[in-house]
């Protein structure tokens, strides 16, 4: 993976004048590089004392995003607060209907919301880039609707330019790629199940672990599905043993390789049958 150059001096002036409006401000800390930067970037206009990255975790958290959280919040000049919200029996968002981003979204937003004035913070700040703008993101009129503030997307900085500047400052490679929640490793109506969630996890972990990186591993009936890049792809059949062994001790009986390779939001997109 070769990012490409970082942030262009105009955008960065253009974000730093934006934080500078906002006063002392809670930073959504996803534990991805978009909103580590944002919140280191928060730190210099405003100060340590007036800044407070704060991130949210929630039965949808796998491994993999716990060590991002940990690997960021280890590089950031000020603390990182948690906030852990568990899901009641029954809850609406584990029948994973189509509209699960927005109504998670509200849910974790809310939670922020009242952090933020509880610590008399005078705006709540997410991580969202232009590069958001272009992808499919239900979840984003739920920020809307909270008016949660965007500055990097304001800025019309990308999460590309981002990657660049990161790994300019030594961001190991890893750590530049996206994530996304576990969620999202199922088909929408698929009942989410927490045992179902870490175990698909823990896989995705184990093999990105084995530099096998960025990839997705999806839920199929009774296994997995793993989503890579094609140079990927020897890499995957070389840990085959290891790898069925890892998946079927957490009740995984089928791993299957998809030759399609890695994609974003498959369940959302239309399959052109002619």
């Amino acid at each position: 993976m070769k990012p490409p150059t970082g942030i262009p001096e105009r955008k960065k002036a253009r974000l730093h004048a934006a934080l500078k409006r906002c006063g002392r401000v809670l930073v959504a800390f996803s534990g991805g590089k978009d909103s580590f930067f944002l919140a280191r970037e928060a730190v210099a206009a405003l100060g340590k004392v007036n800044v407070v990255p704060c991130a949210v975790e929630t039965p949808f958290s796998g491994p993999g995003a716990r060590a991002r959280l940990k690997y960021f919040r280890e590089r950031l000049p000020v603390p990182v607060r948690v906030l852990h919200l568990d899901l009641p029996p029954g809850s609406a968002l584990l029948r994973n209907r189509r509209d699960r981003c927005y109504a998670c979204k509200q849910l974790m937003f809310r939670a922020l919301k009242r952090e933020a004035a509880r610590l008399g913070m005078a705006a709540l700040l997410d991580g969202s880039t232009r590069s958001d703008s272009a992808e499919h993101r239900p979840g984003r009129r739920a920020l809307e609707e909270m008016a949660v503030l965007s500055p990097l997307s304001d800025a019309g900085i990308t999460s590309g330019e981002i990657a660049g500047e990161l790994a300019g400052a030594g961001i190991a490679e890893f750590y530049l790629t996206s994530s996304t929640c576990l969620a999202t490793r199922f088909p929408y109506d698929h009942p989410l199940d927490e045992r179902q969630m870490r175990a698909i996890g823990q896989v995705e972990h184990y093999l990105a672990r084995q530099g096998i990186f960025p990839l997705r591993v999806r839920y199929i009936p009774d296994g997995v599905r793993v989503e890579a890049g094609a140079t990927h792809f020897q890499a995957v059949l070389a840990l085959k043993k290891r790898l069925l062994a890892f998946c079927r001790a957490r009740g995984l009986r089928f791993v299957t390789l998809d030759l399609g390779g890695l994609q974003s939001g498959p369940w959302d997109k239309k399959i052109d049958v002619r």
